[in-house]
């Protein structure tokens, strides 16, 4: 399973019509039987996006990143992790990070069973459970990335870009927003000697044309074009040469035979 994928949502499709919502999570965490259903022939299984995700780390005896169904409150999500481990912080409070906007906003929750109860979550919400080691230490609470950032998905049905014509290796690679054309070309080994750099284009899903500037995008299943040359210059000249030499050989070849 991707990591953007729901453990706690999946369908299972039967033949003959009907089916169910599993949660396979409950039954690796709480050995809930039911949640792990035999399959039949030709059953089929869909595994959505996960939903609303929030990351728990700390003092719990399960930390990681949790996707929502029916938890709504913090309580819900510490019975999720397990519940607290012995080194837990109290009377700290409990750290709630939360962006709104890109702002972040950092919210103490007191550590006590009626008010974790009665604290409403958000999706993409960090819960941080102190420890008592820590609990006179100041932390700025900065985050690599928000729950739910591995769930980038592109709504398209060819996740690939082409690159065809003067380049190394012409073919599909995998599309990625960070690139720009420079990164495709250079990921089909650059262009070749009889590329036409200024006139490379992309031909978008619709059929249109776009000129490549330095600010020209590139969406998934688009193709860049790089067009080639008839013959590189440095082929052209050699070529030339060659004629001319062969020219003179030859006329040098009828004069002495005439003398």
């Amino acid at each position: 399973m991707l990591e953007r994928g729901s453990e706690r949502r999946i369908e299972l499709r039967r033949r003959e019509g009907g089916g169910r919502r599993v949660d396979l999570l409950s039954f690796k965490l709480l050995g809930n039987l039911d949640a792990n259903p035999y399959l039949l022939d030709n059953d089929v299984i869909f595994v959505p996006l996960k939903g609303k995700v929030v990351q728990i780390e700390g003092t719990v005896k399960r930390p990681g990143v949790y996707e929502l169904t029916r938890e709504k409150t913090l309580e819900d999500v510490i019975h999720l992790a397990g519940g607290f481990t012995p080194g837990v912080g109290n009377p700290t409070p409990i750290k709630i990070v939360r962006f709104n906007h890109g702002t972040k906003e950092l919210i103490d929750v007191e550590n006590n069973r009626e008010t974790r109860g009665q604290f409403q979550l958000e999706n993409a919400d960090v819960i941080v459970a102190p420890h008592f080691l820590t609990e006179e230490k100041t932390f700025d609470y900065n985050l690599a990335k928000l729950p739910g950032d591995n769930q980038l998905f592109y709504p398209s049905y060819e996740e690939r870009v082409f690159v065809l014509g003067a380049v190394a290796v012409p073919g599909p690679y995998p599309f990625s927003p960070y690139y720009s054309v420079r990164q495709y070309l250079t990921l089909a080994g650059g262009t070749t000697k009889l590329a036409k750099s200024k006139k490379i284009k992309v031909l978008r899903t619709d059929g249109k044309t776009v000129k490549v500037n330095a600010k020209t995008e590139i969406n998934p299943g688009d193709t860049i074009i790089v067009p080639e040359k008839y013959m590189a210059p440095e082929t052209f000249a050699t070529l030339i040469i060659g004629i001319t030499a062969s020219v003179v050989g030859i006329t040098s070849a009828i004069v002495s035979l005439s003398r």
